[in-house]
């Protein structure tokens, strides 16, 4: 039996995980090193990030110092991810955008949520995988309607594993 592969959609709080050590970066680190797996994001993570680096100095977490590295650092490793072809990036388009539009009156979403949701849907992944609570709230709603697992950050690599499966096989 050949497992089919599938496109997963690494939210930009997802990747964060990855790179600054919270919770799910093992699971963000698995899918991105599995090749039953095509992992892809948007050019619009890395903005966010930035501004998750620039929280985290505001907050007095990390010295300056310390976030421009860390920006450096994020920059390269997801240059590298893409230029391994490990990771797939899109671009934001005037489509993406008004998707999302549609997406923030129809659910209430935030516009980075909005964003994200239309960019995976327009690459057609099976699935998103997050790490904002007030995202996967949508689980049962959104999920259903467009037929897209809503994955967290919090569960084991077997639990992920068993959805992937799931996905594969449908």
């Amino acid at each position: 039996m050949t497992t089919k592969k599938i496109d997963l959609y690494l939210e930009a709080s997802a990747l964060w995980n990855m790179f600054y050590g919270e919770s799910g970066s093992n699971v963000v680190e698995y899918c991105i090193e599995q090749p039953a797996i095509t992992c892809s994001s948007s050019i619009w993570s890395h903005l966010e990030m930035h501004r998750a680096v620039r929280k985290r100095i505001n907050q007095k977490e990390i010295t300056q110092e310390e976030g421009e590295n860390l920006r450096l650092f994020i920059d390269t490793h997801l240059d590298e991810l893409v230029a391994r072809k490990q990771l797939l990036e899109f671009e934001v388009t005037k489509d993406h955008i008004r998707e999302a539009r549609q997406l923030i009156d129809s659910y209430n979403l935030y516009a980075s949520d909005a964003l994200h949701l239309a960019t995976t849907l327009s690459a057609r992944c099976s699935g998103i995988l997050v790490d904002d609570y007030h995202f996967t709230r949508l689980r049962e709603i959104v999920g259903k309607e467009m037929d897209l697992a809503i994955i967290h950050t919090s569960m084991t690599t077997k639990q992920l594993q068993e959805i992937v499966a799931n996905l594969s096989d449908q």
